[in-house]
C-alpha cells in the first residue's frame, strides 16, 4: 500500500482508538454518579421518615405508625419522668450521655420503653440498610435521629464528593408534643393563680393557702 504525504486515509480509525476510552471513562463515571446520587437520595427519604415517624408517635408507644390507636392503650401516667429519663437529665444519673443508641434493626427490649418506641419506629427500614438511631433528651428539647450507610460503597466517589467521611446519611426530627405543652402551661397558671392568695378577699376562688396547696400537690405523686 503506498501512503503519500498528506494522506488521512485510517486516520479516523486511529482517532477513535484515542477517544473510546475517554469516552467510555466519561460513560462509566456519569453511570456512577448516577447511582451514588440515587442510592444517596433513597436513604435520606428512609432516614427522614423513620425519625419523622418515631418522633410524631413518642407520645404513646402503641400508636401505628399512621398514629392511630385503641381507645385506652396508653403508656404510664409518669412515663416522662422516668422511662423518658428526663429524672436522669436533670440529676445527671444517667450513666453517661444524655442519648441512647441502637443499632438497625432495633432488637425487642421488654420493660425498655425507649427501645420499644425506636424499634416500631424504624421497624420500616429495610433490614438490608444498615445504620444506627440515636434518641437525645436534655431541657432543650428531645429528638430522634437516624443514619444509615450506603449499601454500594464507590471508594472514588466516597472520597471525592464526601470528603473522606463516613458514607451515609443522617435525618433528625425534634419530639414535639403540642398538647402536653399546653396542659404543662395550664397547670402551672392554675396553680399560680391559686397561690397568688388575697387576704383581703372573701371570695373561695381567691386562692389557697399553703395546706391546701400541699394536699392538691401530693395527689399529683
Amino acid at each position: 500500500m503506498n501512503m503519500k504525504a498528506g494522506d488521512d486515509e485510517g486516520s479516523f480509525t486511529v482517532e477513535a482508538s484515542m477517544l473510546l476510552p475517554i469516552l467510555m471513562g466519561i460513560t462509566l463515571l456519569l453511570l456512577f454518579f448516577g447511582l451514588y446520587t440515587y442510592q444517596r437520595s433513597m436513604l435520606l427519604q428512609v432516614a427522614s421518615l423513620a425519625s419523622e415517624r418515631t418522633s410524631y408517635n413518642w407520645d404513646n408507644s402503641n400508636k401505628a405508625p399512621d398514629g392511630s390507636f385503641a381507645p385506652g392503650e396508653s403508656d404510664s401516667l409518669y412515663w416522662r419522668l422516668a422511662d423518658d429519663r428526663l429524672v436522669a437529665s436533670l440529676f445527671g444519673t444517667s450513666s453517661g450521655a444524655s442519648e441512647a443508641k441502637a443499632t438497625l434493626p432495633v432488637q425487642n427490649e421488654t420493660g425498655n420503653l425507649v427501645k420499644m418506641k425506636l424499634r416500631k419506629g424504624t421497624a420500616a427500614v429495610p433490614a438490608n440498610m444498615p445504620g444506627e438511631v440515636q434518641y437525645q433528651y436534655g431541657l432543650t428539647g428531645r429528638s430522634v435521629g437516624v443514619s444509615l450507610r450506603r449499601m454500594l460503597n464507590l471508594p472514588v466517589l466516597d472520597g471525592l464528593l464526601s470528603d473522606g467521611a463516613d458514607p451515609g446519611v443522617a435525618a433528625r426530627s425534634a419530639v414535639a408534643e403540642p398538647a402536653e405543652f399546653i396542659r404543662t402551661v395550664e397547670l402551672m397558671r392554675y396553680f399560680g393563680a391559686k397561690f397568688q392568695r388575697n387576704p383581703q378577699s372573701n371570695s373561695p376562688d381567691a386562692g389557697m393557702d399553703q395546706r391546701e396547696a400541699g394536699q392538691m400537690l401530693s395527689k399529683l405523686h
